[in-house]
């Protein structure tokens, strides 16, 4: 009941100092955040990248597989010829880093390494335009103006303590499902057909193409294990990373096309999905971004913003600015939690600057605001 109660406060409390900007600030994340600003940091993350190559990381090689989808969506786009030069650059670096899957697998078996050889192709992740259309624009996405006008409207005074705000989601953030193991599982049932034993290279691309369309009819019907219905229930609470861990399912749901469920079904879940994120994201921003809680932070803004689910606050230029003020001068994320931590030197580049997920995750943001810019 203390959790439940906790998190009917979050929107309230987080909103007074969460995110603030000055108005010079304003003016320079308007330079910043400009899509040109996001490719040049994404091309350093991608050469650390291409300079580390055989240490490369499912979870980075995923998030360098993303950025590159959102890479040739620009490609679409009416560029100049130096800018459209740079970023097909930059697409065939991101080529070559998400090639360095079919080397980490040489024939997958587990839930874990079939999701991931599944998930590491930067086709999957091209977004439906379709889906758009239910409401998810993207125009005035960084329209700092507006922002600082909404954000002046949803400021209110802090309430609560916050050591017990804190304490009360340290222990949130456990609760729920679906595991990281039920995650891998309930993932591949999506990817993957009852009558595969093993992960098809050779069609598997081709398989994007026509499931991930929401024109035309699907292939296969969904059938789900009970342990996966129960797990990816909006009925059961989930918080941290087990809510967007359950966002991301439905996110592949969506792409998957499956005859037997509904386009509305898909947009409504990640509605609510990132709904509730968004009570986690603003109590974040209002304890001022703890190192702690970073990692996850990015990993909330990237998959509603990518996601149907027309939640316009994670939109939010002040949040973007923050989280991209995060990378290091070496092009990468890193918290001190993780790898070699606190500042050790580790064997290589990647090790000693990066945090590999942190990272993957960066990489995918920066291109899709900087698509979203763009279109």
């Amino acid at each position: 009941m203390l959790v439940i109660w906790f998190l009917v406060l979050v929107t309230a409390s987080a909103g007074a100092h969460a995110g603030r900007l000055s108005d010079s600030s304003w003016r320079g994340a308007d330079r910043d955040l400009a899509p040109g600003s996001l490719l040049a940091r994404l091309d350093r993350l991608v050469n650390v990248c291409v300079a580390n190559y055989e240490d490369l990381t499912t979870d980075l090689l995923l998030g360098i597989a993303i950025a590159n989808a959102q890479l040739r969506s620009i490609l679409q786009q009416p560029l100049q010829e130096a800018e459209r030069q740079f970023v097909a650059s930059l697409a065939k670096k991101c080529d070559f880093v998400e090639s360095r899957i079919e080397s980490i697998f040489s024939f997958p078996s587990g839930a874990n390494a079939v999701v991931s050889k599944l998930l590491i192709n930067s086709e999957f992740w091209r977004v439906d335009e379709d889906y758009r259309a239910d409401g998810a624009s993207s125009e005035g996405v960084l329209d700092l103006a507006h922002w600082k006008r909404r954000r002046r409207r949803r400021s209110q005074p802090a309430l609560g303590d916050p050591k017990v705000m804190m304490k009360t989601y340290l222990q949130a953030i456990d609760v729920g499902g679906p595991s990281e193991r039920q995650s891998d599982e309930c993932l591949s049932e999506l990817l993957v057909s009852e009558s595969e034993n093993e992960y098809n290279a050779s069609s598997s691309s081709d398989n994007f193409k026509n499931s991930s369309s929401s024109s035309g009819p699907s292939r296969k019907r969904l059938i789900m294990s009970r342990e996966c219905s129960a797990a990816m229930s909006l009925r059961k609470r989930s918080y941290g990373y087990h809510l967007t861990h359950k966002l991301l399912f439905y996110i592949v749901l969506g792409r998957q096309g499956f005859a037997n469920v509904g386009r509305s079904v898909v947009v409504d879940a990640q509605r609510r999905l990132c709904e509730a994120i968004l009570r986690e994201s603003e109590l974040i921003a209002g304890f001022d971004f703890p190192e702690l809680f970073r990692d996850l932070f990015m990993e909330q803004m990237f998959l509603c913003a990518y996601s149907h689910a027309a939640v316009p606050e994670f939109a939010d230029p002040a949040w973007l600015a923050t989280t991209i003020g995060w990378q290091n001068g070496e092009g990468c994320f890193k918290f001190y939690g993780d790898d070699g931590g606190d500042g050790v030197e580790g064997t290589n580049a990647l090790t000693t600057h990066c945090s590999t997920h942190m990272t993957g995750v960066g990489a995918a943001l920066m291109a899709l605001f900087a698509k979203l810019q763009l279109q």
